[in-house]
């Protein structure tokens, strides 16, 4: 025989009890009662209810009064009266100082920078990678070509991995005039 689990044992013990309460108060004319009680209920006769004869009742006439208060409008009480502004405190006479006229700096024109050529942005899409989380390998789309390249490696002799992002790679460039420089690319979804 196999060791009851603890739900069966409350089940058991429940429904036990909900048996001895039936018992109990079916035998002793509790809420199912059909003993002594029940009989004893029987036999009270309480005879017949009161005749109340409404005619005789006095009555009030009620007036109505259209000048009482109303229950069913709504009411918003105006708002209290703002109080009046402060005026403000007289001004004194003031003496004008005449300023010495302004002069304007000529300053030397500012030469003009160049902005180094932007980066080649990569043509390939990042699809995902594969291989562990310490040893990670992009894999790129490049038109019907698929690409595999770790850290480090390059691609199309123009790229290399540089890191691996939550949800981006992040590309370097081979050369020299763009080797500061890094583009991050979305993984396609």
């Amino acid at each position: 025989m196999r060791k009851l689990t603890a739900r069966e044992v409350f089940l058991l013990v429940a429904v036990s009890a909900l048996a001895i309460l039936g018992w109990v108060y079916g035998r002793g004319g509790g809420i199912g009662a059909s003993g002594a009680k029940a009989e004893e209920l029987k036999a009270l006769q309480y005879g017949d209810p009161p005749i109340v004869q409404l005619a005789k009742l006095e009555l009030e006439p009620v007036t109505y009064d259209s000048e009482d208060r109303n229950l069913f409008d709504y009411y918003t009480p105006p708002p209290p009266p703002r109080p009046k502004p402060t005026p403000p405190p007289p001004r004194k006479p003031t003496t004008q100082v005449q300023r010495p006229p302004q002069q304007t700096v000529q300053r030397p024109p500012t030469p003009v920078v160049r902005a180094e050529p932007k980066a080649p942005r990569p043509t390939f899409r990042y699809i995902g990678f594969l291989g562990p989380k310490d040893n990670k390998i992009a894999v790129l789309e490049h038109g019907d070509e698929i690409l595999l390249a770790g850290i480090g490696e390059t691609l199309q002799s123009q790229y290399k991995v540089v890191d691996f992002k939550y949800e981006t790679l992040v590309i370097g460039y081979t050369a020299e005039k763009w080797a500061d420089q890094t583009t991050e690319l979305p993984m396609k979804r």
